[in-house]
């Protein structure tokens, strides 16, 4: 498939082909859409369902997929199950809660599917208990790469399976006994399923699970009839579909989740093995394929190179080569945007589309297709909030929509007296207090003193594209409604007196306060505000120093309508930026480590000095893993540990933890630490007697998670 930047992608006015109904076996589904099995983490302890866990999926019914599939869900619960919290069918007592969340879901017109799971070398609550792990050959020892950029708390918490009273890390290679018992297991939990109402189940055989574990050579060595050739490696999974079979016959549908590859692995599964799998599925009586992809997991950055890819359509080559062979239909996932999906559909590489991420960021991204408000879906930005929340063993949630896994509680309800209401600001936190304000009847004037709304979000758009969609997203959902928005308007208390509004809200963003380092002022550094004016996304004054050339260049950039837009930039920047070749950044969290990516892919030397032993602590565990990775495999020079930088002319230099003092060139010095709250204006304002509320990095510097959901829970309150 053709790699498809995402920032290029042009929305169409119709989707025919994603939005025509569609069939698996004996169920008709409205339209290809479907949810993606993913973990939660949000219902009980003990496996059953609440209504936290049932409003979640349900929202995502109600906003128009043809089906939602849970996952994962454990057959054989607490043993082979993966998290502290996670779903079970192990009993008949497990029927009466998903039978109502079926209820739920078919009230919606949508289909509900379970993804049935043995976890196998990942079964953490097996690891927590101190019962063995089921495997098919005892794991070889591996070297992670993972525990070095761990915070103590993510380290703790992905620890915690192991600190437990009865905790043991051991494996039991399974029996053919073991096997059968498997087999068993699963045929239960379809049964139990099907009792439920439950319309299909999906048998987990990818993603380092028991099945896949059997499937790949690199975890399976054994030389019995379950291991060596494709058709011995296959076997268990031929038997657990022959085992529901028998148990629930062939009219109620039943699906594998396949790896379509493993990356990463020299000798794991490739693309002829995984057609060849399929193949043997379809013959023992599946009704579809979902096609996904794993890698080694001792590396971080296998899974944004697999399940959770970073890649656009990542999956789809082997979804099609599966999809080819085949005469069943075949699904897959991976960051696949409408657009694509639809034309994936209409030439017959894949059938039905797997959305995970983009659900989360909006459930009602299939309605809103189907009604032409492609320009209001709340786009997923992958940063990766919701799936790095499982890894921490924390309830899934996301940075854009502060109702997931929220549905219960972020809940919109009419005021009955609106009030006016200014919001000074129009980054993240500002626009979203605006809309939610906005939505439930109050009168909203949004002031930004720029000439575009985003806030810094826009600068980090340049760097990071993703973020330009839900600048855009915010800019086409406050034009439908009645909120009055003025750019270029610098808020005072003058103008506060003026318009008396009801309740001011400052969301006015960080300041960026003066660092104590020696040459912080010379003409080549710049700090966040002098680097947005540098490079067209901000609308302050230029840093003194700038040529007189690069001046005229910037305000014709200016007029000609570059500069506001973020995609515009990037693709400027790719031929010329006003900085020199060697950059030196000063300060590693998330908005160095994502500058040190975006100059690095523009040619640039970079080097990274931070203070702290840690690189990016504010950025979610797998982004983490794969933006580090992606500055080391460019060149970047990463420092952690520094002390007492100076700054010259063409250097930088700095103390090392033993003492030793070195020099870095550097022809251009970026500031990427120093942002701190800011409530000067608010504070003034109080002082004065207004109502005053302040959301945002004003308030406590939290990046667009902590914004937007600031943002939300401020304008619930007003």
């Amino acid at each position: 498939m053709d790699r498809i930047p995402i920032d290029k992608l042009k929305p169409k006015k119709r989707y025919d082909s994603l939005l025509a109904p569609g069939r698996i076996g004996s169920m008709q589904l409205r339209n290809r859409i479907v949810m993606t099995a993913m973990g939660s983490n949000l219902c009980n302890p003990d496996g059953t369902l609440n209504e936290r866990i049932k409003a979640y999926y349900e929202a995502r019914a109600r906003g128009g997929a043809a089906m939602v599939i849970m996952g994962s869900v454990s057959i054989s619960w607490p043993i082979g199950s993966a998290n502290a919290c996670q779903v079970a069918i192990s009993d008949d007592r497990y029927i009466e809660g998903l039978a109502d969340l079926a209820r739920r879901i078919h009230g919606h017109g949508a289909r509900i599917a379970l993804q049935l799971q043995h976890a196998g070398v990942t079964a953490m609550n097996d690891v927590a208990d101190g019962r063995p792990l089921l495997v098919p050959s005892v794991p070889k020892e591996g070297q992670s790469d993972i525990g070095p950029t761990l915070t103590e708390e993510e380290a703790g918490a992905m620890a915690r399976p192991f600190m437990q009273p009865n905790s043991k890390l051991h494996y039991r290679e399974a029996t053919e006994e073991d096997l059968a018992w498997v087999c068993t297991q699963f045929a239960d939990a379809v049964e139990r399923a099907k009792k439920a109402g439950i319309d299909a189940v999906e048998i987990h055989a990818a993603h380092g699970y028991l099945i896949s574990n059997f499937l790949s050579p690199s975890t399976n060595r054994r030389s019995d009839r379950y291991g060596g050739s494709l058709e011995n490696r296959a076997r268990l999974m031929v038997e657990v579909v022959q085992a529901v079979r028998a148990r629930v016959g062939r009219d109620y549908p039943v699906w594998l989740r396949l790896d379509g590859v493993e990356f990463l692995k020299p000798e794991g599964i490739t693309s002829p093995d995984a057609v060849a799998a399929a193949r043997l599925a379809e013959r023992a009586g599946v009704d579809a394929i979902n096609v996904s992809a794993y890698a080694d997991p001792d590396q971080g950055i296998g899974f944004t190179e697999a399940h959770a890819t970073h890649i656009p359509g990542q999956f789809v080559p082997y979804a099609a080569a599966i999809r080819a062979a085949v005469n069943i239909p075949v699904i897959t996932a991976g960051r696949i945007e409408p657009e694509v999906a639809d034309r994936l559909i209409r030439t017959h590489r894949i059938d039905f589309v797997c959305m995970g991420r983009k659900l989360l960021a909006d459930p009602e991204l299939p309605r809103k297709l189907q009604e032409g408000r492609v320009a209001e879906i709340r786009p997923c930005i992958y940063c990766y909030t919701c799936i790095s929340q499982i890894f921490v063993n924390a309830p899934v949630r996301c940075a854009v929509n502060a109702a997931t896994s929220f549905e219960t509680e972020v809940v919109l309800t009419p005021v009955e007296r609106p009030r006016r209401v200014l919001v000074v600001g129009g980054g993240p936190a500002g626009m979203e207090v605006a809309r939610v304000a906005a939505l439930r009847g109050h009168r909203v004037t949004l002031c930004e003193k720029g000439g575009a709304l985003g806030g810094s979000v826009r600068l980090s758009a340049i760097s990071y594209p993703p973020n330009g969609r839900l600048v855009r997203y915010f800019e086409n959902v406050l034009a439908t409604l009645p909120v009055e928005i003025r750019l270029q308007t610098q808020v005072d208390e003058g103008f506060v007196r003026t318009h008396a509004p009801d309740v001011v809200v400052v969301a006015t963003g960080a300041r960026w306060q003066s660092l104590a380092i020696p040459g912080v002022d010379l003409p080549h550094v710049l700090d966040g505000e002098s680097l947005r004016a540098m490079l067209g996304a901000g609308d302050g004054p230029l840093p003194k120093g700038v040529p007189v050339g690069l001046r005229a260049m910037l305000r014709l950039a200016s007029r000609l309508g570059i500069t506001r837009s973020p995609e515009l930039l990037t693709q400027a920047s790719r031929c010329w930026m006003p900085l020199g070749r060697e950059v030196l950044i000063y300060g590693g969290g998330l908005v160095g480590i994502e500058l040190a990516e975006f100059l690095s892919a523009r040619g640039r030397k970079v080097t990274v000095l931070e203070e702290g032993a840690l690189f990016a602590p504010q950025m979610r565990l797998l982004r983490r893993w794969r933006a580090l990775h992606d500055c080391r495999a460019r060149g970047v020079n990463l420092i952690a540990n520094v002390r007492e930088p100076r700054i010259e002319s063409d250097q930088v230099s700095y103390l090392t933890p033993g003492g030793q003092r070195r020099a870095i060139a550097a022809q251009s010095v970026i500031l990427a630490a120093g942002a701190a709250e800011n409530t000067a204006f608010a504070d003034a304002l109080r002082a004065g007697g207004t109502d005053v509320r302040t959301v945002g990095d004003c308030a406590a510097i939290g990046y667009i998670e902590a914004a937007i959901r600031g943002g939300n829970a401020l304008a619930r309150s007003l």
